[in-house]
């Protein structure tokens, strides 16, 4: 079983994706009124409308992603200057925990 694309509801579509093409530094595989989907080398990130009426409040699901140092520390760099509120959970080693700016 391999696992194959991971989806994010959101209440609205535009500004999800623009916020997850910034970070992620790409342009949308797919991207309609009700979906935007994202290749993650072989894994497809989709941002889902939530037009069937759940309520919840932020995202409905949390993506895993895997990254080395240097790639991690720019990534939360480019997702902070994008918006995100990054929280570390004591699971990032000290060696990475360098200075976001």
């Amino acid at each position: 079983m391999k696992l194959r694309t991971v989806y994010l509801k959101v209440n609205d579509m535009e500004r999800p994706a623009s916020f997850w093409q910034q970070v992620l530094e790409s342009e949308p595989h797919r991207k309609s009124a009700t979906s935007t989907q994202f290749m993650l080398g072989k894994v497809r990130q989709g941002l889902l409308l939530n037009n069937f009426g759940d309520d919840f409040n932020g995202s409905a699901a949390v993506p895993g992603f895997e990254f080395d140092d240097e790639a991690l520390c720019a990534f939360l760099n480019r997702a902070k200057a994008s918006g995100a509120t990054v929280v570390f959970d004591g699971l990032v080693d000290d060696a990475v925990k360098k200075p976001l700016s």
